[in-house]
């Protein structure tokens, strides 16, 4: 990390190992540049596609596998099965699933009547694409911990709630979230590293494209340090990306703290 710092200040070259002192002028120009502020939003639009949908289906499906009924173990290990598995894997699997032509999911709609969808060839539905694929890679574990928060409830708070006649929904209301409160922003944190690093599934099923809809900030990192052999720019936009997270980080935490 220490080095990626002093990189940064560097027009650094890879091959050689030599640079020459930059200043902040690798800083100035991601200001000024306006692919890095791209590579931002589209950033940013793959965290909101992805996080609060995740986040809500993980916590529906704690809430299900908590309950004790016959098969809930075969169901958690259906869950969590994508998450044990590489991302290369999966990502070059629902790639061929979303092959505009001969892809598994476009064959589903046709049988059903609906027609078939560009998906990652198209710069509207590229990135909702992606979302969907890490979301069903990456729910189960946040399920994960969303599940050691439910058990970690005393169910005597249900208990007495029950007896002063609350339904369902107002137990859930007012006991569960507000005693998840913890275990949410913690996952919210992670889940928004994760997002805010994405690369593997970007890299192997977009490249970036179309038409840089789908140019994430990591994706933009790779480029610039080992096609471009801007190692000196592509450090800078990696201790930006580092700091942004770690002030995004801090401030969930200190909410967290405060409440």
């Amino acid at each position: 990390m220490i080095q990626a710092v002093w990189v940064s200040f560097f027009s650094y070259n890879l091959i050689t190992r030599t640079g020459e002192w930059q200043d902040i002028q690798n800083y100035l120009l991601a200001a000024q540049d306006p692919l890095f502020w791209r590579t931002i939003k589209n950033t940013f639009i793959f965290f909101v596609l992805k996080v609060p949908i995740q986040m809500a289906l993980a916590l529906l499906l704690a809430l299900l596998v908590r309950q004790p009924f016959r098969g809930v173990g075969a169901i958690r290990t259906v869950i969590l099965i994508p998450t044990i598995t590489s991302m290369v894997v999966v990502s070059v699997i629902w790639g061929l699933m979303y092959h505009p032509n001969n892809g598994l999911i476009n064959g589903i709609f046709e049988t059903v009547g609906l027609p078939p969808q560009p998906f990652l060839i198209n710069t509207k539905q590229a990135m909702p694409s992606l979302a969907l694929m890490t979301i069903w890679k990456d729910v189960g574990f946040n399920m994960i911990f969303f599940l050691a928060g439910l058990m970690s409830i005393p169910d005597v708070y249900y208990e007495a709630g029950m007896i002063d006649g609350a339904n369902r929904w107002q137990l859930f209301r007012h006991i569960t979230l507000p005693l998840l409160r913890g275990t949410t922003i913690f996952v919210l944190v992670t889940s928004m590293i994760t997002a805010f690093k994405v690369f593997t599934p970007v890299f192997l099923m977009t490249r970036g494209g179309p038409a840089s809809s789908t140019r994430v900030i990591v994706l933009y990192i790779y480029e610039n340090a080992f096609i471009y052999n801007k190692m000196g720019y592509a450090a800078a936009i990696s201790v930006i990306l580092a700091l942004a997270l770690l002030l995004a980080s801090l401030f969930q935490l200190r909410y967290r703290a405060g409440s």
